[in-house]
């Protein structure tokens, strides 16, 4: 899924006075002051006149050697804050390969089957009520409903990986492997050049802003870093990775909802352009025809 995420992600780049330079020169300032002065508030302002004061500073060379440098330390740091944000965004959604996720993806499915099993209990019980006609057969369906979308919080399936965010992203290729018999990953590339330029703009636009709840997470570990000299930094540092981690859950969720949509809408434009017969709606016939002639089995 990384692979498939990688390829509607290219615009990223073009950011980069955004994304690396503002705000890695707002972190070397606050880095300097916390490092230097911690919570001294007024030792920082005493500091800050004697800068202001110093003849030095008025000197149009001294100004632009030392803006030149705040952009590139800006630029150095904005660059490791976004190779962690990858990582991050790697950790997120990789695989159960490790000891740690591999405990926490079991723990995970065990809450997953017993939330599933609650839920189908509960259907069951619905729809013996609805048979006989009994009064409760209303509240109980209410009852299936609420317990479906317990379940649901946990994982849309079966949990495959450590973190809910890897299982969401998943379920895109698991929903559509299910519901049409067609290999997402092996599709993707094909149906990616196949897609009006709208389907493409909205989607890069999904992956933007995934990337970029990331790219907070990772700002936010930063900053719990100068919290060892100062204090302060540990509270701005929380609550940016907070913020972050719910704005990467929202914004996940709406990438794998689009990336499953462009498959019910455009799955049966990509049959056509491959040759394969697809009248009325993409099947589960036709997915499996499509996967085939994808990955090459023929």
């Amino acid at each position: 899924m990384i692979k498939l995420l990688e390829t509607i992600g290219g615009k990223l780049a073009d950011r980069w006075w955004q994304l690396l330079v503002l705000p890695g020169a707002l972190y070397l300032m606050v880095a300097v002051a916390a490092l230097r002065y911690g919570t001294d508030i007024g030792g920082l302002t005493r500091g800050v006149d004697q800068l202001a004061a110093d003849p030095a500073t008025r000197s149009a060379g001294t100004f632009g050697v030392v803006l030149l440098g705040l952009a590139a330390g800006a630029a150095l740091v904005g660059l490791a804050v976004r190779a962690l944000g990858s990582v991050i965004e790697r950790i997120w959604l990789a695989e159960a390969t490790l000891p740690v996720t591999r405990l926490l993806t079991r723990r995970r499915l065990r809450r997953w089957e017993a939330a599933e099993q609650r839920y189908q209990s509960a259907l069951l019980a619905a729809g013996r009520a609805h048979v006989t006609g009994s009064v409760d057969a209303t509240a109980l369906a209410r009852d299936a409903e609420r317990l479906a979308l317990a379940r649901d919080r946990i994982a849309l399936t079966a949990p495959r990986r450590a973190f809910w965010l890897g299982d969401r992203i998943d379920a895109a290729d698991l929903r559509v492997l299910s519901a049409y018999h067609l290999d997402l990953v092996s599709a993707w590339p094909r149906l990616w050049l196949v897609l009006p330029e709208q389907a493409r703009a909205a989607l890069q636009v999904a992956r933007s802003d995934f990337s970029s709840a990331t790219q907070l997470v990772a700002w936010g570990v930063a900053y719990l870093l100068l919290g060892v000299a100062c204090w302060p930094a540990l509270l701005v540092g929380a609550g940016t990775a907070v913020v972050g981690w719910r704005r990467g859950r929202a914004t996940g969720s709406a990438l794998a909802e689009l990336l499953e949509s462009a498959v019910d809408v455009h799955g049966r434009d990509l049959a056509a352009m491959m040759g394969v017969d697809c009248p009325q709606r993409l099947t589960r016939d036709v997915g499996e025809q499509l996967t085939s002639l994808l990955r090459k089995d023929n």
